[in-house]
C-alpha cells in the first residue's frame, strides 16, 4: 500500500475518533450510536498502521490493488452506516407514530 495513502487513512481516522468523542462529550452524539462511528475509525486505523493485512487480503480475496479494497473497505462501512441510520429512523417513526396515538387518545378522553 502506498505511504500517502497510509498517512490518508491514519489521519482521517484519528480525526473521526476525535470527533466522535468530541460530540459524546458534548451530548449531541449518544453513547450507542457513537459506538459504530469508533468500530469504523479503529478499523481504518489498524488498515492504515498494518498494511500487510491489507495486502495478504488483498491476494486472498482477489482484488488486483490493496487500493482497491481499502476503497471496498470503506464502500462497506459507508453502506453498514446507511443500513444503521435506516433502522434508527424506522424506530423512530414507529415511536412517533404511538406517541400521536397516545396523545389523541389523551385529547379525546379531555373533550368528553
Amino acid at each position: 500500500m502506498q505511504s500517502n495513502l497510509r498517512i490518508l487513512l491514519v489521519v482521517l481516522s484519528i480525526v473521526l475518533i476525535i470527533t466522535t468523542l468530541s460530540l459524546i462529550a458534548k451530548n449531541k452524539l449518544p453513547i450507542k450510536y457513537s459506538l459504530f462511528w469508533l468500530v469504523a475509525s479503529i478499523v481504518v486505523l489498524l488498515v492504515g498502521l498494518v498494511p500487510n493485512v491489507i495486502t495478504f487480503f488483498t491476494s486472498l480475496i482477489g482484488f488486483e490493488t490493496s487500493v482497491n479494497l481499502v476503497t471496498g473497505i470503506i464502500l462497506g462501512l459507508l453502506l453498514l452506516i446507511t443500513l444503521l441510520l435506516t433502522i434508527i429512523i424506522s424506530e423512530q417513526k414507529r415511536k412517533i407514530i404511538l406517541l400521536v396515538q397516545e396523545v389523541s387518545i389523551l385529547k379525546e378522553k379531555i373533550n368528553k
